[in-house]
């Protein structure tokens, strides 16, 4: 594995996701950027965002709705450094610059991708393993038991592409699936049933996934809340690295 592909590779992600330039990017600082909708983007939603902010760290990017921008200004000018806009104060006000516009934060999610070379799975001893390709995939929806492996039900614009099931017997016990968020940069997710937790499985299911996906020539990412500490866990035990971290907004109900 080329380590500074990977990680330019998902710099241009987050690039084409949040309109603007890698290399504007690696500049650093506090940017803003209009909202788009660019092709090769990661298809959470087809509607226009109003507000997502992203850090990588040296540089925050916030992609705004341009009525946002006087009071974001106003908001960002002060930071010392550009991942501070995260921290929980600075998060209060922001709360208050969506709030009139019909809008509240969501979660805040940790990214990860990849540090070194992956290793293929193997099964544990007592379980058994199978390969689920994507036509496969279909007989689990609509899906309820997997909620951070698949999707809910099929999805066109980021399919549920490659699965890596465990068995014990003729039981479920585990499974790791992987959806095309973008063309290039696929996401790893993990279910674990709670009577095989605690024994490595997890971390067993989506390092031997994410082998699968960069053998055939896609980046794994792999992404977690910021309070989940034990997917956080996975991902380090893996070999994934923290990439950025995101936050967005969505309109609240009436």
């Amino acid at each position: 594995m080329d380590k500074q592909k990977v990680w330019s590779t998902g710099l241009a992600q987050l690039a084409i996701d949040f309109n603007i330039s890698p290399e504007r990017v690696q500049e650093g600082g506090v940017i803003l950027t209009p909202p788009a909708l660019n092709p090769g983007r990661r298809a959470y939603w087809d509607k226009m965002p109003f507000f997502e902010m992203a850090t990588v760290g040296a540089a925050t990017v916030i992609m705004a709705d341009r009525s946002l921008w006087p009071a974001l200004q106003e908001w960002s000018k002060d930071a010392d450094e550009p991942h501070w806009l995260f921290e929980f104060p600075r998060m209060q006000k922001l709360a208050g610059i969506l709030e009139p516009h019909g809008y509240a934060l969501t979660q805040t999610f940790h990214h990860y991708l990849p540090s070194r070379d992956f290793c293929p799975a193997q099964a544990p001893e007592g379980l058994t393993l199978q390969w689920l390709e994507q036509e496969d995939i279909q007989r689990f929806y609509p899906n309820e038991a997997w909620p951070n492996a698949l999707q809910s039900e099929e999805n066109s614009a980021r399919p549920d592409m490659l699965a890596l099931l465990a068995m014990d017997g003729d039981r479920p016990a585990a499974l790791a699936g992987v959806s095309a968020d973008s063309p290039t940069v696929w996401q790893v997710g993990i279910d674990v049933l709670p009577e095989y937790q605690s024994r490595g499985l997890g971390s067993l299911l989506v390092e031997g996934l994410a082998y699968e996906v960069e053998r055939r020539g896609a980046v794994p990412f792999y992404g977690t809340s910021l309070s989940n500490l034990h997917s956080q866990n996975i991902a380090w035990k893996c070999g994934f690295r923290p990439a950025w971290v995101g936050v967005s907004a969505k309109k609240t109900e009436v």
